[in-house]
């Protein structure tokens, strides 16, 4: 059996898969007082408690290529799924972990798609690719059909609050 993985940029909001390799890179929100790092540990509600009542500047971080690196670990098939590239600089830094990746391990390969969604619809191309996957559908075809899925599917949300964007 090959040694597949799906990696994302944290939000995807998945952060395991029951029988398939998985690795989640995290996004930052980072204010004058305190960074926020997207992975299991962080504590949603208090963080968002937090940035209510928060009056200053708050920014936010992409993964690094050493985030993706990490994520990608020793597998040889990896396909990655990022944030949109319109929202993020997720995808070109997940680009170039991706070039050092395959120049470090020239047998190896790895995909990256950019979901040009965020959450849910990252959620439903993960879901897609897993199945891809079990039913024994080469690399390829994986890319190739991953990418056709996720261009007819699409995502609306609302904000309940406009303040953390103002901020």
């Amino acid at each position: 059996m090959r040694n597949f993985k799906i990696v994302s940029d944290s939000p995807s909001d998945i952060t395991s898969l029951c029988d398939i390799s998985f690795s989640s890179a995290p996004l930052k929100i980072i204010t004058n007082e305190k960074e926020y790092i997207d992975n299991e540990a962080l504590d949603v509600p208090a963080m968002v408690m937090e940035l209510f009542s928060y009056t200053g500047r708050i920014s936010s971080s992409c993964p690094n290529t050493d985030d993706w690196l990490s994520a990608f670990g020793d597998a040889e098939e990896i396909f990655c799924i990022t944030i949109s590239g319109t929202l993020s600089g997720s995808y070109n830094t997940a680009m170039a972990a991706k070039e050092i990746y395959e120049k470090s391990f020239p047998d190896r390969r790895v995909f990256v798609l950019n979901s040009l969604s965020a959450g849910p619809e990252m959620k439903l191309i993960i879901e897609k690719v897993c199945t891809l996957y079990k039913s024994g559908c080469d690399f390829e075809a994986i890319c190739n059909e991953a990418t056709r899925y996720s261009s007819r599917t699409g995502l609306f949300f609302l904000l309940e609050s406009m303040k953390n964007l103002a901020n």
